[in-house]
This record gives C-alpha cells, sequence and structure tokens, in this order.
C-alpha cells in the first residue's frame, strides 16, 4: 500500500488505517517533491515525517497492534 504512494506519486494519495472497530486512527501522506512520507496520528493530530518506507510500516504496525481489541 505504501509503496503505491510511491509509485503515484504525482496524485495525492491519502491511506487511512482504522482500528478493530473501525475508527480511523492514522493517515499517511507522500509528499513527492521532499520523498516525505507524512504519518498522521488522528486522535492527536501529532504528524512524524518518514523518508524509508520499511520504518514507517513497523511504526504503523506496532501502533495498530497496540489498539485495543473489539470485544
Amino acid at each position: 500500500m505504501l509503496k503505491t504512494q510511491v509509485d503515484f506519486k504525482e496524485s495525492e494519495i491519502v491511506h487511512t488505517f482504522t482500528s478493530e472497530d473501525q475508527k480511523p486512527v492514522l493517515s499517511v501522506i507522500y509528499h513527492f517533491d521532499t520523498e516525505t512520507f507524512l504519518l498522521t496520528y488522528i486522535e492527536t493530530q501529532r504528524i512524524e515525517k518518514f523518508t524509508n518506507i520499511i520504518k514507517l510500516a513497523d511504526i504503523i504496525e506496532q501502533y495498530l497492534n497496540q489498539q485495543p481489541q473489539e470485544v
């Protein structure tokens, strides 16, 4: 999914990741001019910048695995 943003760099693609209860928790945008991914934590609106796609994927996976499971 993240690679798609690089491959279609001239299009603005926003990936939104949801929790188990389908609540949006993260979004990712790729800025081709700076070759930077912007990861936004939706609840706090905190933004982190990444140039390494593997590191970004790891951070997303870790965050999603910490989300409460649906009961």
